[in-house]
Order: C-alpha cells, then sequence, then structure tokens
C-alpha cells in the first residue's frame, strides 16, 4: 500500500467491506486506485509540462481559495459538493487524482472529457463517484503537509510554502476562477493555511457533536474493521486504557479545540461557521449568503429553487442505545451545558424526530 494509506490498519479488510457495500462512491474509490496503476507513465510524462507550467505561470493572483473545514463526518463532503455544482469555482477532481505529479497539467488537458459538474450527492466517507466529482486532494497536499492523514504539521518551511503558494497561484491562473477545496486534515492547519494564503476563506461545518462521535465510531467499524482502531482526524487507537467511546468523544472535543484556536488567527471577514443541520435545511439560503461573502456575487436564484433542494438530515440513533447514551454523556461532560447549546439550532431531541422524516 502507498504510504499515504498507512493510517489503514486493515487495507485488504476495508477492500473487501467496500465490495460488499454496494455504494457507488466506494466502487468508484476503488476505480480510481486500480487506474492509477495505468496511467502511472503518462503522469510521468506530464510532470515535464507541469513544471514548466508552474514555472510560466508565476503572477499573484488575487482569487480566493475557499476552504470547507470541520471534524470529519460533520457534513463537510455534502457543503464541499453542493458548493463545489452551483458556485463559480475550480476544485481538484477524481481525474485530477490520478496525477498526483501532474494535477495542473492533467486538470488542463483533459477538461473537456469531463461532464461539467455532473456528480452524485451521495459520497462513501469523503469519495464521491465520478471523475468530475470533487476530491479531497491528498495527491496534492501530500506535498507539503506529508502523508499523515490524521495529523497536520502546524509550521512547513519557508521553501515548502513558496512551492504551496506557486503551485495555487498557478492553478488560479490557469482557470481564472476561484478555488474551493475540503480535506478534513486541513482543519488542523488553518492557522498555517491562513498565514500562507492572503485570500484564503474558512467554512466551518459545525454538526451535534453527539452525531459526529456516533458517525465515527460507525466510521472505524466499516473503515478499520474495530472499533478499536482509530479514524479520522486526531484519532488514537483505544489501546491507552480508555474505551473506545472515550477515544472518540475526545477525538471531536480536540478538533473543536484546534478549531477554536486557529480561528483567531484568521483575518476578520474570513471565516464562517455553517451547522450542519441548518444547511440540510436550508441549503438554497446558504449557497447564496457564502457567495455573496466570499465571492461578492450573487447566484441565480430560480435556477437554485429549481436545482437545489433540501437534505435530510441523518441525526438519528444508529448504534445501540447503551453506547448511544455513553456518547452523550461524555459528550456532555466534555463540552459542558453551555458549551453544548451552540449547537442546539437542533437539539438531541429534536434531531431524533427528524429521523423519522421522509427523505426530501
Amino acid at each position: 500500500m502507498q504510504k499515504s494509506y498507512a493510517n489503514f490498519k486493515d487495507p485488504f479488510g476495508l477492500l473487501k467491506r467496500m465490495l460488499l457495500s454496494g455504494d457507488r462512491a466506494a466502487r468508484s474509490a476503488l476505480y480510481r486506485a486500480a487506474a492509477m496503476k495505468f496511467v502511472g507513465p503518462l503522469d510521468l510524462m506530464l510532470e515535464k509540462s507541469e513544471r514548466r507550467l508552474l514555472q510560466e505561470e508565476n503572477r499573484i493572483s488575487n482569487l480566493p481559495i475557499i476552504f470547507v473545514v470541520g471534524a470529519p463526518r460533520s457534513g463537510t463532503t455534502l457543503l464541499h459538493q453542493t458548493l463545489a455544482r452551483y458556485l463559480p469555482v475550480t476544485y481538484f477532481t477524481n481525474l485530477s487524482a490520478l496525477f498526483p505529479r501532474a494535477p495542473l497539467t492533467a486538470s488542463l488537458k483533459f477538461a473537456r472529457f469531463l461532464k461539467a459538474k455532473r456528480f452524485d450527492d451521495r459520497s462513501f466517507y469523503g469519495n464521491v463517484a465520478g471523475w468530475a466529482a470533487p476530491n479531497d486532494g491528498f495527491h496534492v497536499w501530500n506535498r507539503w503537509l506529508g502523508t499523515d492523514r490524521y495529523r497536520a504539521p502546524q509550521q512547513i518551511s519557508a521553501s515548502a510554502a513558496r512551492e504551496m503558494r506557486t503551485f495555487f497561484n498557478a492553478w488560479l491562473a490557469a482557470f481564472e476562477q476561484p478555488f474551493i477545496n475540503k480535506n478534513n486534515r486541513n482543519t488542523d492547519c488553518v492557522a498555517l493555511l491562513a498565514s500562507i494564503f492572503d485570500h484564503a476563506c474558512f467554512i466551518e461545518v459545525r454538526r451535534h457533536p453527539v452525531y459526529v462521535a456516533q458517525s465515527l465510531l460507525q466510521a472505524r467499524q466499516q473503515i478499520q474493521g474495530s472499533a478499536e482502531i482509530g479514524w479520522g482526524l486526531h484519532s488514537a487507537d483505544s489501546s491507552s486504557g480508555k474505551g473506545h467511546i472515550d477515544e472518540i468523544c475526545e477525538q471531536v472535543f480536540s478538533i473543536e479545540k484546534k478549531l477554536r484556536t486557529d480561528k483567531q488567527r484568521v483575518a476578520p471577514g474570513r471565516y464562517m461557521e455553517v451547522s450542519y443541520e441548518r444547511f440540510c435545511q436550508l441549503p438554497r439560503e446558504h449557497v447564496q449568503k457564502i457567495t455573496r461573502t466570499f465571492l461578492q456575487q450573487e447566484l441565480d436564484e430560480s435556477a437554485l429553487r429549481q436545482n437545489l433542494q433540501p437534505f435530510r438530515v441523518t441525526n438519528e440513533i444508529r448504534i445501540g442505545r447503551m453506547e448511544f447514551d455513553q456518547i452523550q454523556k461524555r459528550i456532555e461532560a466534555l463540552y459542558g451545558a453551555s458549551a453544548l447549546s451552540k449547537f442546539e439550532d437542533y437539539p438531541l431531541t429534536h434531531c431524533e424526530a427528524l429521523s423519522a422524516a421522509p427523505q426530501l
């Protein structure tokens, strides 16, 4: 397995579970992994063109780079998909992920073969089906942030920061549109990214932490094959005497604390918080607000009304009641009643009631 997959402890078990899931996005991720073996020689051929392109496009762009951040399983992928589809922005695609050495060159050369912004609304743990679908971009970010998917460096060398700026200035100049990306690891280095990019903007997705913790527990079982093995940003294996419930709840709280600290180092007006629950209920209003705030534009309201419908809030009990109650008690102990009240746009009882609502 590639080093960038070192955080996955049971890769062959994961392969089996993905195949048996019947999920289209899961199968799509497997197809991409297989396709990389075949396009590797072409990627090598394009690498020289990529270096030349980065050298030529050395002007500084004033277009915004929008980062969607938040805890894994908080709704960041859903928001990223929606914004990538409706906003006049560019993003890393699944096709570009086949070319880790030349993502910009490949994106420019093969963009005409993609069905523009046509992809599923569903995802499999961050993976979206379709070659034109948004991709987290580990194939690019790993250049400067390393291959650990669960932790990000808090500082990088001056040369690495310069290379990062050069790459994204070239990307913005080539496509002449703002850029958007979601990569949960970038949540761990918001302050670093804000210091590197003068025009960086951040949208933090906030979901009730009880349901984030529950979803992380399910992710451990699905991805790692065991609730005792950590998965996602700031995760740890349950081997220090703590149970997996404690580890997961502390993981969620740790991400919350890190974001609260880093947010203070972002320029005013460049950081927005979005409630997952409210976004699902009112996606059009949120998309318009984000467009006005960060792009100083207004989208066609009639097109949004026709095409963008509310999403189902998936805050519902999906595990045993005993484990769910343990999560709820631990989260309440970590956050405290006053801090948890910030998430009460959709309190727990309301969220459970919504689970019976039909799919919109």
